[in-house]
């Protein structure tokens, strides 16, 4: 066979190639969503005058095609299996002792000041003269070091601590070890971490027992399950109860709905875990049987959701605040801050990223 020949054929079979993978991808139809990745795929794009001169439908032609390309997840596989052959990590995630890690590197320390100043602000504005604490949780790329980047922890705490000399810092690092993190999330198990509830609630001079009823309510793969979609690893989500945890209500001031302390709805939403205080949203109240109990006002984002419920017992009322989805400018209008104890709890990866917080 002659040379000519031969680069014929080739482009001739290279050209069927594209075209089969064109004729498939027209004829299996587009997804909605990706159960691996957990999110919703890019549709094809409507067709506008402004769309097609501001550049924006080309965006997202191309965001639909990589989104609707047929085969893509074992090509996403293929990619994952190589960045980890030769990066040792995916998109900054690696595997260690079947746990999936994100590797938070470097430290943001603009970020740290950032959000210090923002509780500074809160507390200037708001509750000036009202007990005040804040927590660090420590992310899983804290518990390893086995060649992974790390960020300075100590210098995040003590930059922490530093600019808020008015707030008490609640320590938690020496209570918390690997296994107390799912295996495919970035967050920790709620029947783990009792020992962290005990020390917040003596630490604001109150006191919980340990008298609680564990119930697992479903399997899961977290998050990083998605994003690293060769792992095949599976959590359990498991909730603590008691008569005070039941019998409690969570108002909503987004939707004015009531619901339980576990919202079971949510166990058919990608994201299982927000049946604890039903997931991010704005201001919740949890009102309880304790009339005689304190109240208790916690700022947090997604590792406060679980925590939460363990404190329950000696507070009469404990509202809930994420300003990632709240402006504090407004939160005067909501939230009666007057003789309320006050907590912030903060995971790293919020506070090396701390631009969400409004």
């Amino acid at each position: 066979m002659s040379d000519k020949i031969k680069n014929i054929f080739i482009s001739v079979v290279f050209l069927l190639f594209l075209f089969m993978f064109l004729l498939i991808n027209l004829l299996s139809g587009d997804k909605e969503i990706s159960i691996s990745e957990r999110r919703k795929l890019q549709q094809f794009p409507k067709i506008t005058m402004n769309n097609l001169f501001n550049g924006t439908f080309f965006k997202d032609l191309d965001s639909y095609v990589a989104d609707q390309f047929v085969a893509r997840d074992i090509f996403r596989k293929i990619k994952i299996k190589l960045d980890l052959i030769m990066k040792k990590n995916y998109n900054n995630l690696y595997n260690y002792d079947d746990f999936i890690i994100k590797q938070e590197f470097p430290l943001n320390k603009e970020s740290v000041i950032n959000l210090a100043n923002r509780m500074s602000l809160l507390k200037s504005n708001y509750f000036r003269d009202n007990n005040v604490y804040f927590t660090i949780v420590p992310d899983k790329n804290y518990f390893v070091d086995d060649g992974n980047l790390r960020i300075d922890y100590n210098e995040l705490e003590n930059v922490m601590k530093e600019k808020l000399v008015d707030f008490n810092y609640i320590d938690i690092f020496d209570l918390l070890e690997l296994e107390d993190y799912y295996k495919t999330d970035s967050h920790w198990k709620q029947e783990n971490i009792v020992p962290v509830a005990k020390r917040i609630a003596n630490r604001m001079n109150s006191d919980i027992n340990e008298n609680y009823t564990v119930k697992e309510v479903t399997t899961f793969k977290g998050v990083y399950s998605g994003q690293m979609s060769i792992n095949n690893k599976v959590d359990t989500i498991k909730i603590l109860t008691n008569d005070i945890i039941d019998t409690s209500v969570v108002y909503n001031y987004e939707n004015g709905k009531k619901s339980a302390v576990y919202d079971l709805n949510k166990l058919s939403s990608f994201d299982k875990y927000d049946i604890y205080l039903s997931g991010a949203v704005p201001i919740i109240d949890i009102i309880t049987n304790n009339s005689e109990g304190k109240q208790l006002v916690v700022f947090r984002d997604s590792y406060g959701s679980c925590l939460i419920p363990l404190l329950l017992e000696k507070y009469s009322k404990i509202t809930v605040i994420d300003t990632r989805y709240v402006s504090s400018k407004i939160l005067g209008n909501y939230v009666d801050f007057e003789n309320k104890d006050i907590l912030f709890i903060y995971g790293v990866l919020t506070i090396n990223n701390s631009y969400s917080i409004k």
